[in-house]
């Protein structure tokens, strides 16, 4: 028997998640090197499709659970590979209109998707509907506005909740992510339920 401290560290460690909020760090095959442009292997490390695909993410889910994912108009179609892998099923979206715009191959993008997909039941548990496209100036580099993680907590307001790729904490969340203190193991995870 392990001591109590240790027990619960480890349990809380395992415990599963109701509600996923996932930034990835998607990498693009683009290699824009433009100073003022450029794309997200500028500012952190990217993950290949099969590197997000094999992401442990179906050990760490509860049986009914909801994912939040964002992407870009580029990734759409690989987007779901990840959320299948997952565990997942595409249900509907956000989009996220920044304002300000991103020079592009075909557009001047100026918007990201906020897929909702889930795992077994798990429509909201609050009935509010909420516009789809949402209108927030844009800030630094891939930073979501918190408008976000506000509605998924107004209309998901229990359950264990969990952010991937995580930038900083938000409270009531655990965190996954290289700039996020407090990170979980998610590799503890795929030897623990494997």
């Amino acid at each position: 028997m392990r001591s109590g401290g240790l027990l619960t560290t480890n349990l809380i460690r395992m415990k599963k998640y109701k509600i996923i909020y996932a930034d990835p760090a998607w990498k693009y095959n683009d290699k824009q090197n433009t100073p003022k442009l450029g794309g997200a292997v500028k500012h952190y490390q990217t993950m290949t499709i099969k590197e997000l695909c094999n992401l442990p993410v179906k050990c760490l889910t509860e049986d009914n659970a909801v994912l939040f994912i964002w992407t870009t108009s580029p990734l759409l179609e690989e987007t779901f590979a990840v959320i299948k892998a997952w565990g997942f099923k595409y249900k509907s979206s956000f989009v996220w209109d920044k304002i300000k715009h991103n020079m592009g191959h075909y557009n001047s993008v100026r918007h990201e998707l906020l897929l909702i997909c889930t795992k077994g039941s798990c429509t909201p548990e609050i009935k509010k509907l909420f516009d789809s496209v949402v209108s927030i100036e844009r800030t630094e580099h891939s930073k979501k506005p918190k408008y976000f993680a506000d509605l998924i907590d107004t209309i998901y307001p229990s359950g264990n909740r969990i952010e991937l790729f995580a930038r900083d904490v938000k409270q009531g969340w655990d965190v996954w992510g290289n700039e996020a203190e407090g990170s979980v193991n998610l590799e503890q995870y795929r030897s623990h339920y494997a």
